[in-house]
């Protein structure tokens, strides 16, 4: 056959045999060598995982807060039914092969009987003090198969050393205990937010910290690494995986692994440290960094539990977006589940896992491409080691390579029969590094070739989803680009369920009621204020003008709904563009019968992580008011000097 090979599909391949072509007296080719950084065993491990959970759980879920103060008395953290069985078993239902587990949020609160702040479930009602959230949860994860994994935020808004030095040796003491008590941990996960204001040991004052030197990172990552070896760290700097750049679980496209940081006065960045979120979310060709990205997202708009997102669940076919978009692009995904003040997964929250389960099974069911007969225009070797047909075994380890000098080798997969499908699957055996920057698939129509699908990164997975289904007798698989020959482990071929795609609910808030004026506003760009009522997100209230610049915050607007409300509370949607620029982050909202006395705020404080999750705000008022008017204070925004609005809203009783 010289350079081509036939390889035909048997029963055995069926079965999951790989067959290996023996040929006495010869030796076996040498695999390809590495190329460029390549990931640890640990790494490895880690990103076959692909999908496991994040449990957002502690005083929040019972103030209805999303970033608590640090004022918080243990009191409120009173579970009345909690079930780590059922909330591990939701997520192995669910697919999820992992679970990490918010120990300490910014608030400070130690979801274990920690022996260094009396913070702690110790001093809750919770079993009277003798229970241990963290204990329940790991057991649990490992009776189950699950891996288990820790967060335990660097900023605590509690703590009386916070700011100080002595900080540090509590924070690592805290890590100590988590990570030697608890069993084998998976991954510690740290961000960057880090200081601000609290109530630090009940003094109530903003605290600010260097987020390059202050913590001494290096140190506690060799901490982490003796105690737990094979743990993977997360922060938007690695070292072992990275932020993806935003909290929609969403990936860039391409989405390498490796990653090159830019130095800070010469030095390597720390988490927190202001880096370009496009670079994270695509990372960088031939990186320096192996660090692949972590895509993490809520499967409500916010990270705890509040009843009022019950019926703002993200749908299956979102999940599934959101899964194309993730794992799809190479990267892991992290998704949310807090459990309510029960201690348990809602039920609104289960039922749509449940339904993207059955949706992925479906799915994934059938590789279509084992149907086919192989012909490869380059195969590495004579003995069959490297052949095209171990793209079909389901064994990652096992791959089709081509000889040393042929960088765009192809593959054509025949079919007796018509196959019809819309998804493509590819991976490389990334322990070999990324190797491929571009690749196209085909479809036989009319005898000639058609392109169904293309792209740059394949890495740890590439998925390419189509708008519709095809059907042909043929498909071909072509590696377009690469600096030296690819190491393909799997390729698929599959076809969504019919309901995959259904549209996705539409969870932007109704319009105002036609007629509404805007009274006043303290500045606009051509009358551009009207833009925060008229029930369009895309449209935008801003105080950033051409000429004059920037307008900073405090800006307000004045509502005129025309007749009398009873105003249960109102909602701020930030603007979707992708631009960060303007962000409301700490508000104050008045009402008024008349528009004239106005008094004290009804609301006032701050949307804690809208910058990292821009989503609609909903905020409750203590007692509702009856008002004809309302007023809307801009206190500050939490990127650059002026302010934007898409849309304020009031929410009736």
């Amino acid at each position: 056959m010289g350079k081509r090979m036939i390889i035909k599909e048997v029963a055995a391949l069926a079965a999951g045999i790989v067959l290996v072509a023996v040929c006495a007296g010869k030796a076996a080719v040498d695999e390809p060598a590495p190329y460029g950084v390549t990931p640890s065993s640990s790494q490895l491990q880690w990103q076959a995982m692909e999908f496991y959970g994040f449990l957002h759980f502690t005083v929040n879920t019972f103030t209805d807060r999303e970033w608590g103060d640090g004022s918080e008395k243990e009191s409120v953290f009173n579970p009345t039914d909690f079930s780590a069985r059922q909330i591990v078993e939701t997520a192995r239902k669910a697919g999820m092969k992992g679970l990490i587990l918010t120990c300490k949020h910014h608030d400070g609160f130690c979801l274990w009987p920690s022996d260094y702040t009396e913070h702690s479930v110790k001093n809750s009602p919770y079993k009277d003090g003798k229970g241990d959230i963290v204990r329940e949860i790991s057991d649990e994860c490992h009776k189950q198969g699950l891996k288990f994994g820790v967060y335990l935020s660097p900023w605590d808004r509690n703590s009386a050393y916070y700011g100080k030095a002595e900080y540090i040796t509590y924070y690592r003491n805290q890590l100590k205990e988590l990570l030697t008590k608890y069993g084998p941990i998976f991954e510690v996960w740290l961000d960057g937010a880090n200081g601000g204001t609290g109530y630090y040991g009940g003094a109530n004052e903003r605290r600010n910290i260097d987020r390059q030197t202050y913590y001494d990172w290096p140190t506690t990552w060799d901490l982490i690494h003796r105690l737990q070896p094979y743990a993977t760290i997360f922060s938007d700097v690695g070292p072992g995986c990275r932020w993806v750049g935003n909290e929609h679980g969403v990936a860039g496209d391409p989405c390498w692994a490796t990653i090159t940081y830019p130095r800070l006065n010469g030095k390597l960045p720390m988490p927190g440290s202001p880096i370009n979120r496009q670079l994270l979310a695509h990372g960088t060709r031939n990186g320096r960094q192996w660090a692949p990205a972590e895509c993490d997202v809520s499967i409500r708009p916010g990270w705890f539990y509040h009843k009022s997102q019950d019926s703002r669940v993200k749908s299956a076919q979102e999940l599934l977006d959101i899964y194309y978009k993730s794992i799809g692009r190479g990267g892991t995904l992290l998704l949310n589940l807090p459990p309510d003040r029960r201690g348990r997964i809602p039920e609104e929250d289960v039922k749509s896992l449940m339904e993207f389960r059955r949706l992925l099974d479906e799915t994934f069911a059938e590789n279509l491409a084992r149907k086919a007969v192989l012909q490869a225009s380059n195969v590495r070797g004579r003995l069959g080691e490297f052949a095209p047909v171990n793209m079909l075994d389901g064994n990652r380890e096992s791959y089709w390579a081509s000889d040393e000098a042929v960088t765009t080798p192809e593959v054509t997969f025949s079919f007796g029969k018509p196959i019809t499908f819309n998804v493509v699957d590819l991976r490389e055996n990334i322990r070999l590094g990324q190797r491929v920057d571009g690749w196209g698939v085909d479809f036989r129509r009319a005898g000639k070739w058609v392109e169904f699908a293309k792209g740059t990164a394949i890495g740890a997975r590439r998925l390419w989803r189509g708008n519709k289904p095809i059907t042909t007798d043929a498909v071909r698989l072509r590696i377009t680009k690469a600096p030296i020959c690819p190491a393909i482990s799997e390729f698929g071929l599959y076809l969504e369920p019919p309901d995959a795609k259904e549209a996705a609910r539409n969870s932007v808030a109704k319009k105002n009621a036609k007629g509404w004026k805007v009274v006043t506003a303290s500045f606009q760009v051509g009358g551009n204020a009207v833009n925060a009522i008229d029930g369009n997100p895309k449209t935008l209230w801003h105080t950033h003008d051409g000429k004059s610049g920037e307008h900073a915050a405090p800006q307000y607007i004045v509502v005129d709904m025309l007749k009398e409300h009873l105003v249960a509370g109102f909602e701020y949607v930030p603007r979707s563009d992708g631009c960060p620029n303007g962000i409301v982050d700490q508000y104050a909202f008045y009402v008024s019968r008349d528009g004239k006395s106005w008094g004290n705020p009804v609301a006032e404080g701050e949307f804690a992580n809208i910058l990292n999750n821009p989503v609609r705000q909903e905020i409750m008022l203590k007692t509702p008011a009856k008002a004809r008017f309302y007023k809307f204070v801009a206190q500050h925004s939490a990127s650059a000097n002026h302010i934007s609005v898409a849309e304020i809203k009031i929410i009736e009783k």
